[in-house]
């Protein structure tokens, strides 16, 4: 029965399948400590089949990384079609916040990535950068924009002017968050829900980019942009 069902996959869909047994492995056990051999049990292949389709564990980690970087970016459709507005910001900071901690779609495909990144951050940061130019850099483009587009609008405080670095903390604040929870025990008791926790990540960046109290209330609405993210959360 097992060997019957693997001649049914194509040689691409058996490579997604060892991919995305690969990715929890090298996630917890990291590039040196995981193995060919755990990896092909987790896909139900052989190390035989395995390096037909991966050559060496190098290749496969690779290819693992690859496979991560051109992976659908959550929001993608929200981002094409933004306009650069107060709203905009707003909106896209709450979405980018969630999609990064506690994150959008399968959460254990979210932790393996956040801990491959992290990990490439302890090594030649290539994976790590690559994957941010492709999944984050993009919402720093819009929200550039839009912060213009909200002082246009006499939305952002007086005297107030940030750049690139300002702007990526949104990203940064959301991570670090999201690598606190990572382990199985409470590293920091808060205090709080976790829902709780991300709306008050939400109101403080927004208030670190120079909104005005006012327009936050006016265009963050925690149970509005819930029914924006439920349906991303069930495409991805």
């Amino acid at each position: 029965m097992p060997t019957s069902r693997r001649s049914r996959l194509s040689a691409t869909d058996r490579k997604q399948a060892i991919l995305s047994a690969a990715a929890p492995i090298f996630a917890r056990l990291g590039r040196d400590g995981a193995t060919t051999k755990e990896i092909a049990r987790a896909a139900g292949v052989s190390e035989a089949l395995l390096y037909r389709h991966f050559t060496s564990k190098d290749v496969l980690y690779a290819a693992l990384e690859t496979h991560c970087v051109e992976a659908n970016a959550v929001g993608s459709r929200i981002l094409a079609e933004a306009t650069p507005s107060t709203e905009t910001l707003v909106m896209g900071v709450a979405i980018l916040v969630h999609a990064v901690f506690p994150g959008i779609g399968d959460a254990q495909s979210h932790e393996d990535t956040k801990r491959l990144v992290t990990a490439s951050l302890l090594g030649d940061g290539q994976f790590a950068k690559a994957f941010l130019d492709q999944h984050v850099k993009p919402w720093v483009s819009v929200f550039s924009q839009s912060f213009r587009a909200a002082q246009d609008a006499g939305d952002v405080e007086f005297g107030i002017h940030i750049g690139h670095a300002e702007i990526w903390f949104v990203h940064h604040l959301a991570n670090t968050l999201h690598l606190i929870s990572l382990p199985d025990i409470t590293v920091v008791e808060y205090g709080i829900t976790r829902d709780k926790l991300v709306e008050n990540t939400i109101r403080f960046l927004l208030r670190g980019l120079g909104l005005q109290n006012a327009v936050i209330d006016r265009h963050y609405d925690p149970k509005k942009l819930k029914m924006i993210i439920i349906p991303m959360d069930q495409k991805i």
